[in-house]
């Protein structure tokens, strides 16, 4: 029972985890954006929520997850397994992009360069990789179904922008 209630926290704080940095990218371009328009008052409504999201949300549901994830890992005996050492490391991954993002928050708040607005679109795109990869190999309990996953959604992904970016080049008005 134990082990059942582990899991279901753990997914719990992960999604909330997800969420947070989703909308915390989201915040960030916003900032850019009332930034590029020059909208003080924006900027710090965004500022603030940017924060906050950091803070009450992103960082909390961090720390729960790895530590629920680690706790529910020893009970079942995971660390023992391939798959749960190539989850740890997309965890570590995750992590590391998650201090980026709050590292141009900062940026962004002090007025410090950052990315452009496209760039900032991009790269809050990363997360679902991450999720992907993840949840590819924890249910399929495979080294490489991961790596799979992320594979098949990079192509799609390249794909579907080779799609967008020939379609606008040939709809372009001469």
């Amino acid at each position: 029972m134990t082990i059942l209630y582990l899991k279901a926290i753990h997914v719990i704080v992960m999604v909330s985890w997800f969420s947070g940095i989703f909308f915390l990218g989201r915040m960030l371009i916003y900032q850019k954006e009332a930034i590029q328009k020059n909208s003080p008052d924006n900027i710090e409504l965004t500022k603030g929520g940017a924060k906050r999201v950091w803070y009450i949300i992103t960082l909390p549901s961090m720390i729960l997850t790895f530590g629920f994830g680690t706790a529910l890992g020893i009970e079942i005996g995971a660390f023992r397994e391939g798959w749960m050492h190539m989850k740890f490391m997309l965890v570590v991954l995750f992590i590391m992009y998650n201090f980026y993002i709050n590292k141009l928050r900062i940026r962004l708040a002090n007025n410090e360069p950052t990315p452009k607005a496209w760039q900032l679109r991009l790269i809050n795109e990363i997360p679902f990789f991450f999720l992907v990869a993840i949840i590819f190999t924890v249910y399929m309990k495979n080294l490489f179904s991961g790596i799979w996953a992320l594979l098949v959604v990079l192509l799609f992904a390249i794909t579907v922008t080779l799609a967008i970016t020939i379609s606008k080049k040939l709809n372009k008005p001469k």
